[in-house]
């Protein structure tokens, strides 16, 4: 995953490029004021299955990791669909130590959270934008299909000023497929195979730059899990940490917090990096840690009228 600058304290220091972390400066788009969307008691959602589908294995949990522990407390059932090979993101391993490192944390990860499975769809890290979308978009309307999809979480395909091609990519080609996989004439062979049409029917787009915010999770009960999420991600955590170490000793400055210890030091960057913005994407709206989303849910007009007029037969 390409990371953006630390802390604006590293920038003003003269080290922007410190650890090259995401988003720390969200920019919501100007709308309505969003919905809060908070815990429910028991399971309303056990039968339904999410799909959370990104480029690389720590976009999920650092963006949603508290909503996904939330569905998944709720009674989903969810999926991880890793759309690269995570080739491009370690501390001084080879390329192919660097794949089979990620490899064992995404089992990890999903270990962790208690996901039913981990797609692994291989394509080259920072190199999606050569590969044909339509490629893409057949492969995940199969996975929509043949997991029966109801939800997803991924990267908002509207997002601005994204300067990773991996990210854009993927997440335009999840908007086509979640469509397009209720379509009959779409990919009518994969029906061959006993599959049905299936169309996604909610989707939590998250964003590392300015994006319509217009669902805000309440992850104030989940925030430990989404913690641990993170720390699953051992080998990009802890790339992160030692390139803030590399770029703070350039500049003669030195952060304890993030030495000695390895695992004490990722812990303690989780926090700073990750969990300290959550907090602050909370106060905004009164909650103690939140995520954003631009949220797109089912359209209930139609359901409407079918529920007052349809006759049993």
């Amino acid at each position: 995953m390409e990371r953006r600058e630390f802390f604006r304290m590293t920038a003003a220091a003269g080290l922007g490029t410190a650890a090259q972390t995401p988003g720390m400066a969200q920019t919501t788009v100007a709308g309505p004021a969003p919905f809060i969307e908070r815990a429910s008691a028991g399971q309303p959602h056990k039968g339904k299955v999410f799909a959370l589908i990104t480029p690389h294995l720590d976009d999920g949990p650092i963006f949603a990791g508290g909503t996904v522990a939330k569905l998944l407390n709720e009674g989903y059932t969810g999926y991880f669909i890793r759309v690269s090979n995570d080739e491009k993101d370690s501390y001084n391993l080879t390329l192919g130590e660097t794949v089979l490192a990620n490899e064992q944390d995404a089992a990890r990860f999903v270990e962790v959270a208690g996901l039913k499975k981990r797609y692994d769809l291989q394509y080259r890290n920072h190199g999606l934008d050569d590969v044909s979308r339509m490629e893409i978009r057949v492969r995940l309307i199969f996975l929509f299909r043949l997991l029966k999809v109801d939800t997803v979480l991924s990267y908002d395909p509207w997002g601005h000023y994204e300067e990773n091609p991996d990210h854009y990519v993927a997440a335009q080609a999840v908007e086509a497929a979640c469509w397009m996989a209720a379509d009959h004439l779409d990919f009518p062979e994969q029906f061959e195979v006993g599959l049905k049409v299936h169309g996604v029917r909610e989707k939590y787009y998250f964003a590392r730059g300015p994006q319509l915010v217009n669902r805000v999770v309440d992850i104030g009960p989940t925030v430990k899990q989404k913690a641990a999420y993170i720390a699953s991600c051992r080998t990009m955590i802890t790339n992160m940490v030692k390139s803030t170490n590399d770029s703070l000793a350039a500049s003669g400055l030195r952060l304890p917090a993030f030495a000695g210890n390895q695992e004490a030091a990722n812990e303690a960057y989780i926090q700073a990096a990750f969990l300290d913005r959550d907090k602050r994407v909370g106060a905004k709206y009164g909650l103690e840690y939140g995520e954003e989303f631009h949220y797109i849910g089912p359209s209930d007009e139609l359901d409407n009228y079918i529920q007052a007029h349809a006759e049993r037969v």
